[in-house]
């Protein structure tokens, strides 16, 4: 069932009365200029809850307050997007100069991020997902979000929202890809190293005192402290059109409202100067995740052809590793087979025994629909490799991704098939024993029998949005209808 027409009038008032805020009287370049000063106070604030669930974590595992710092910072980054896309679409290029507080300004934070879940719960009730029910006495919307997780399923959820630990993913692109039309890998690379270098010089340290940690029987634990820095535009190409993809789009540039991730345009144009958090530049410099959204993001036709440079890479690293292995493995690519039609990426044999990987780069999700976007698309390479099997091409599957280890959603198909999510950094266990490398990606998903009862529901959350009360409950709707 779509969206009705009730809950888009609802959307749109809440939009008129966001574009009201007086915040947005201001000048554009002083409103950008605080949230900015605000983002970076909000992300040290998480960064130092972190450092406090690192300092006091136990020894043999993962802190539940880290994960939950890490969360808070991405909330408040997924709400300072919001804030930055509404100062620059509202505020007026001159004005007098006005004063906002800081508690206005944070505010304004964690109603983006409240307006960003809204936003992604309309996405879901669009195709289906959700219903939505609205309570008008009450100002009250309520997002039910389907029936309870298992408790089977509740305790996967558990585990990677304790233990999961952030894979990176296998890098598939070299530095001659010409990603889009006006810059290679190598350009984007390039220039975000350099502005990342820029900003770590710019960054204080944060420590936590070396004579409390000798106490507590641990060693030197710090955290870079998050740093508002200036940046200055290249002047030659390609070097400034990898810079100016980079920026945010300006006011009048509605491309910005498709925007979902600052990450993917940390830099932020404030009247002639740009500024970025330091933080972030650091971020999309370390791994190539971002490079790829925002390739994809600027200029998808080009992107998509240079893709399929990354899969045969994939290819060849499996290729490789099962041949090395002693006794070898004969392997085949991209077999077809009629009635139906079907094509398997990597074929292995050795003996009597053969061997299905069917192959997925994915990109990096920064919103719940990309989330299920990926997912859908890894459990579609899971019902495709279960149709080879059935047909005798091989004796064991595996869906193989670029770094993604698949959640809840996935492994309930990948279990019920038996058909593990496994990396390109399990080639070689697959490689020497795939019977062993099952049952180790089993365990490393966090699977333990019997499920813990305690673990079958997501409580239900709340928000408030602009006069409207926002619910999410994990249950079918009474009625099933969306009014």
């Amino acid at each position: 069932m779509s969206v009705s027409n009730r809950i888009r009038e609802v959307e749109r008032e809440i939009d008129a009365n966001i574009c009201q805020l007086r915040t947005w009287q201001g000048p554009r370049t002083e409103v950008l200029s605080d949230l900015m000063h605000t983002y970076r106070d909000a992300i040290e604030l998480a960064f130092l809850k972190a450092l406090h669930a690192e300092t006091f974590a136990p020894f043999d595992g993962f802190s539940e307050e880290f994960g939950a710092a890490l969360g808070e910072e991405n909330r408040l980054r997924a709400g300072s997007l919001w804030a930055i896309k509404w100062a620059s679409e509202y505020c007026p290029e001159s004005a007098a100069s006005t004063k906002r507080t800081p508690k206005e300004l944070v505010e304004l934070l964690f109603l983006g991020a409240t307006y960003e879940t809204f936003v992604d719960a309309l996405k879901y009730a669009q195709h289906n997902l959700i219903t939505i029910k609205v309570d008008e006495t009450l100002r009250a919307i309520t997002f039910y979000e389907g029936g309870p997780l298992t408790a089977f399923d509740g305790q996967i959820v558990q585990h990677q929202r304790l233990t999961s630990p952030i894979i990176p993913h296998v890098s598939l692109t070299e530095d001659s890809d010409q990603l889009t039309s006006r810059w290679t890998a190598g350009d984007y690379r390039r220039v975000t190293k350099r502005i990342a270098a820029h900003a770590a010089n710019e960054e204080n340290t944060i420590l936590v005192d070396p004579n409390f940690l000798t106490k507590i029987g641990k060693s030197k634990i710090s955290i870079p402290q998050p740093t508002l820095v200036w940046l200055k535009r290249p002047n030659s190409a390609p070097d400034c059109y990898v810079f100016d993809d980079l920026v945010l789009p300006a006011f009048d540039d509605v491309s910005k409202w498709k925007l979902v991730s600052l990450l993917d345009t940390p830099i932020i144009q404030i009247g002639d100067r740009f500024c970025a958090l330091s933080s972030d530049v650091k971020t999309i410099a370390s791994i190539d995740d971002y490079m790829l959204r925002l390739a994809a993001l600027v200029d998808s036709d080009q992107y998509s052809k240079v893709s399929t440079l990354r899969e045969a890479r994939m290819i060849k690293i499996c290729r490789d590793t099962l041949k090395k292995c002693i006794p070898p493995w004969f392997v085949d690519e991209h077999v077809i087979y009629k009635d139906p039609l079907q094509e398997v990426d990597v074929l292995a044999s050795r003996g009597a025994n053969s061997l299905i990987l069917q192959l997925k780069s994915t990109l990096r999700p920064e919103t719940p629909w990309e989330v299920y976007k990926r997912n859908e698309d890894i459990i579609k390479g899971i019902k495709h490799t279960q149709r080879l099997l059935d047909r005798g091409v091989g004796n064991q599957g595996f869906v193989l991704t670029d770094g993604y280890w698949g959640d809840y959603a996935c492994w309930s198909e990948a279990l019920l098939s038996n058909i593990p999510i496994a990396t390109l950094y399990d080639v070689e266990s697959i490689a020497a024993d795939p019977i062993l490398a099952v049952s180790e990606m089993k365990n490393r998903i966090g699977i333990v029998y019997p499920a813990d009862e305690s673990l079958l529901t997501i409580p239900d959350r709340e928000g408030e949005l602009m006069g409207w009360t926002l619910r999410f409950i994990d249950s079918h709707s009474p009625e099933n209808t969306d009014k």
